[in-house]
């Protein structure tokens, strides 16, 4: 029902049925599930409100129209019940103000928004009452419900329109954003090598308390956790499938069309819609002309615009494939008629067909079936963990478990913080080298719990302990000493580096000079583009030194130019658009910002708070 619905119309306002009819499905006992707090109210914008029964309706709906159907508790994690209370507020407040402008929708709109839509209407594209009316029943909607929501969304198309249709902007805007990409410099320059570390004498404890104090801001510790955690992949069970020969034959002929290598040819190709300059190029082709030549003189096309690559048979147009697989090398083929227009063909190079002998191929076969197979007895394996966990064993023994042939290794990671940086008192932080996922599971799983079994990455899970919570701190220096003595040591390399080139450019000034663009990534041997992006934010005349890895970059911005270019289209279009997006998310932020002020509106998060706690505490 619901997919012939969603074929029916694209309409804004039919969507809103799709809504509710998911909802209906959705909702079955949230009376039962919300129960007496169901009418208080979470959100109140003048003499409307929202209760959080509503919230948890709209909550629901949401988690029912996902693909993977989250449960609500996995709802609550993603924050999906905060976009829902946004949403209710944008709502009331934009209705709200609608009515303080006392803006309208004429019956006459109405009317015209009715008759027009797809769902309405009989196989002969008429409007049919019957078909109305058994849409809005099919959708949960009474007549007047239906013509509330139109009104909400005429509301937001009138309000939001003076910001919302600037998709174009002023032409001086984008030329000057298109003139700074296109912006380039002239500079001198000299590389310096830094100084070896060697040549700097170790401080007193004094001097590095001082730099401590004058840093301690760096050394500051945030809330953290440690960590131990098992990783399960296909890899751990490798040892345990068992293949035969039948199943090696079987996979050997599902896959043997794999190791047969087609053959493949490297063309050149000119497509035209000019018929007649198509022949004159073919008949000097055929004088002896040079296929290069002839394109960069007939179409300005040069070998690298016309060479196509290395290429299969299925790869290409099938009302050309078997002429160019017909021909032999260097044959100029054309011109053929397309539906592109007429294609010029030069087959320059030819890969013949090959087949991968057999011993090869059966290698293949045994190493693609014992991945398979392997994966298989995970997923089997996952099953156990689970109840494994379900009857109270801690990481230690489910990692001992018969369930595996050999211990699966226990990893552990101290001090991670929510945002990924795992901290030391004697090295630098550094990232935490997992996914999203992971950090989440990290921080989700109650200190001394054990968090539910995740996938990480392809067919790797993990399973978390976290065994301590440490509390944010400023390390006493003596904790943090070694950490101290390598900031001190990178910054007094740098400074020290920096005066040997400084003496070096007084006695001989800079000597080398480049134009460089805001595109470069590299200047004589360094490759390093935030180093070029830092030279585009000079702003004076005089020596800059800059710190690349390795080495100290001294330079002088002679003079800034704009290059020539050529206005591109798509650019363009990009930058009005993009610059639009940006302009209409600020703007609307500010906007609902004032008109909360505005319409008072009172937000009563605690009541829903309470019962997602409730809810969660109950599973």
């Amino acid at each position: 029902m619901l997919r012939a619905l969603r074929n029916q119309t694209k309409s804004i306002f039919f969507k809103c049925f799709l809504v509710l009819l998911i909802c209906g499905f959705a909702l079955w006992g949230v009376g039962d599930l919300t129960g007496g707090v169901g009418e208080k109210k979470v959100l109140i914008v003048d003499s409307d409100y929202v209760t959080v029964e509503k919230v948890i309706n709209e909550l629901n709906r949401i988690r029912y129209s996902l693909p993977d159907r989250p449960s609500l508790q996995e709802a609550i994690k993603k924050g999906v019940h905060q976009s829902v209370l946004q949403k209710f507020e944008q709502e009331m407040l934009l209705n709200s103000e609608a009515k303080s402008l006392k803006l309208s929708v004429p019956m006459a709109v109405k009317t015209k928004i009715i008759s027009q839509e797809n769902a309405f209407k009989d196989p002969l594209g008429k409007f049919s009452q019957n078909r109305f009316q058994q849409s809005l029943k099919n959708a949960g909607l009474s007549e007047a419900k239906y013509l509330e929501i139109i009104n909400s969304e005429a509301n937001l198309k009138q309000i939001s329109m003076p910001y919302s249709f600037n998709e174009i902007y002023d032409d001086k805007i984008i030329k000057k954003l298109m003139d700074w990409q296109n912006e380039s410099r002239a500079i001198n320059y000299e590389i310096f090598e830094m100084i070896n570390k060697n040549k700097i004498s170790k401080p007193s404890d004094n001097i590095l308390k001082k730099f401590y104090s004058v840093n301690k801001e760096n050394y500051k510790i945030p809330l953290t956790r440690n960590i131990k955690f098992l990783e399960i992949n296909p890899s751990i069970f490798e040892d345990q499938v068992v293949i035969d020969q039948k199943q090696i034959d079987e996979k050997y002929e599902i896959e043997k069309s794999n190791y047969l290598i087609q053959e493949k040819r490297e063309i050149l190709q000119i497509t035209t819609q000019d018929q007649t300059k198509a022949r004159k190029f073919m008949s000097l082709i055929y004088k002896g002309g040079d296929f290069n030549d002839l394109a960069k003189k007939f179409f300005n096309l040069s070998k690298n615009d016309t060479n196509l690559g290395l290429l299969e048979k299925s790869d290409l147009p099938s009302d050309s494939a078997d002429n160019i697989f017909r021909a032999k090398l260097n044959e100029v083929l054309g011109p053929i008629k397309t539906k592109f227009g007429f294609n010029i063909y030069k087959i320059i190079d030819i890969a013949e067909k090959k087949e991968v002998n057999y011993e090869d191929a059966i290698k293949d076969v045994k190493e693609k079936l014992l991945k398979e197979l392997s994966v298989e007895i995970l997923f089997e394996k996952l099953d156990e963990v689970e109840d494994l966990i379900a009857e109270g064993n801690n990481l230690e023994e489910i990692s001992q478990s018969e369930l595996f042939k050999n211990r699966v290794p226990i990893k552990k990671i101290n001090m991670i913080s929510r945002n990924g940086l795992i901290y030391s008192y004697l090295t630098e932080k550094k990232f935490l080298n997992k996914n999203k996922i992971f950090l989440e599971n990290v921080w989700d799983t109650d200190v001394y719990e054990l968090s539910e079994i995740f996938n990480s990455s392809e067919d790797t899970y993990n399973l978390i302990e976290v065994i301590a919570e440490n509390s944010e701190e400023s390390p006493a220096f003596a904790k943090v000493k070694t950490n101290i003595y390598n900031d001190w040591l990178n910054k007094e390399l740098i400074l020290k580096s920096i005066d040997n080139a400084k003496e070096v450019v007084i006695k001989k000034n800079l000597s080398s000079k480049v134009i460089i663009e805001r595109s470069s990534k590299s200047i004589d041997k360094i490759n390093d583009p935030f180093l070029i992006n830092k030279i585009f934010d000079i702003k004076d005349k005089e020596v800059n030194y800059l710190q690349s890895k390795n080495y100290i970059f001294a330079v002088r911005v002679l003079n800034t130019k704009t290059k020539k270019y050529t206005l591109n289209k798509e650019i363009y279009n990009n930058l009005h658009k993009t610059l639009s997006r940006s302009f209409f998310s600020d703007f609307s932020n500010f906007y609902f910002q004032n008109l909360a002020s505005k319409h008072k509106l009172r937000r009563n998060y605690a009541e829903i708070n309470k019962f997602l706690n409730k809810q969660e505490m109950t599973n």
